[in-house]
């Protein structure tokens, strides 16, 4: 079971030879696994691993076919790897035989078993809300019986909290990262508060700063944010291109520069990226977006996004030339002055 659950996650773990990303998705009429950035066909005739629709019936032909779904696969999280008998009732059985029956199977049941198949149902609901992949899906789920086995912390705190966490840290963990805001519009029965302090106290008591490295548990970085917000703002991949590059020339993650305090070090990343956003919007030839709708996509206030540019403006020509040049000396000074700037002129 452990080399099935390895083999799922690297099929969607693994890089696009083409574009080196990992975002895919399954074709299952041709059996093609296909990049969802630039289309190439990464695996052929993949197995359908999803349960199917059975047609069985007394009778080949007969009436009273009776359509019954094949189980899923083997949960290996489960005691009884999510494999156990389910006694149901059917016309011309005795129901209370039926009901006594059940009650009995119910207590013969691991207590364990029955609050994580709850638990993996209410993960699966969030991550469907959020349109997370299933590789998050799966982790969040490995995390929490991680969690509900050895953290202390989690016991008689709020679920919906519990389970916030527990998404945003698999979200951390697989490079799909969100906010807490925005685990928060999907659980609104948790406080930004209440999440971040599960978060750490989990991450704390099963020692995944060690085992994962801090770079995948500590403050997102701004470029994670960068392709998705680039997208829901029609902007092309050129232009992520240069946003993703501009963010690392901001907040570099390795060298000597990482270690360098700048005014903006210590912003919210969604704020960054927002800000990058704005300031490739804003460039001659590039596609021009309004202010507004950039902070309607990133969940950040115009105010904010002001503040930040009036800080990166006079550090821009060095840290566009840093990021590739995508943008000539020229091109930088038509952008928009910053609003202290443009007052005092």
């Amino acid at each position: 079971m452990g080399d099935f659950n390895i083999n799922l996650r690297l099929k969607y773990e693994q890089q696009c030879p083409d574009c080196g990303l990992s975002d895919f998705v399954e074709d299952h009429a041709s059996g093609d696994l296909v990049c969802r950035n630039c289309g190439v066909v990464v695996e052929a005739h993949v197995i359908d691993e999803r349960s199917e629709w059975r047609t069985f019936a007394d009778k080949d032909g007969g009436a009273g076919a009776d359509p019954n779904r094949v189980g899923g696969p083997v949960n290996h999280l489960l005691s009884d790897g999510g494999m156990s008998t389910m006694i149901g009732g059917a016309k011309g059985v005795d129901h209370a035989l039926v009901r006594n029956l059940q009650r009995m199977q119910a207590r013969t049941e691991v207590t364990t078993d029955r609050a994580l198949i709850g638990a993996f149902k209410e993960i699966g609901k969030i991550c469907a809300a959020m349109k997370l992949l299933d590789t998050v899906k799966k982790q969040a789920e490995e995390y929490y019986k991680q969690a509900y086995d050895n953290a202390k912390s989690i016991k008689g705190k709020s679920q919906a909290a519990v389970l916030a966490a527990i998404v945003f840290l698999a979200c951390r963990h697989t490079g799909n990262a969100r906010t807490f805001k925005e685990i928060c519009a999907v659980v609104p029965q948790a406080s930004v508060k209440e999440i971040g302090r599960i978060y750490k106290s989990v991450v704390r008591e099963l020692g995944l700063q060690a085992t994962l490295g801090d770079k995948q548990l500590e403050g997102s970085h701004p470029h994670s944010y960068m392709r998705r917000f680039m997208s829901q703002l029609s902007m092309t991949q050129k232009e992520f291109t240069w946003g993703e590059a501009l963010t690392l020339a901001l907040l570099p993650q390795e060298g000597p520069e990482a270690n360098v305090h700048t005014p903006w070090h210590g912003k919210s990343p969604t704020s960054i990226a927002g800000t990058v956003v704005y300031i490739i919007a804003n460039l001659p030839g590039k596609t021009h977006v309004p202010l507004h709708d950039i902070c309607r996509t990133c969940g950040v206030a115009d105010g904010t996004i002001r503040q930040i540019y009036r800080e990166i403006h006079p550090h821009l020509k060095t840290l566009i030339d840093k990021a590739g040049g995508f943008a000539t000396h020229a091109d930088i000074d038509r952008l928009p002055l910053p609003v202290e700037s443009a007052a005092n002129k």
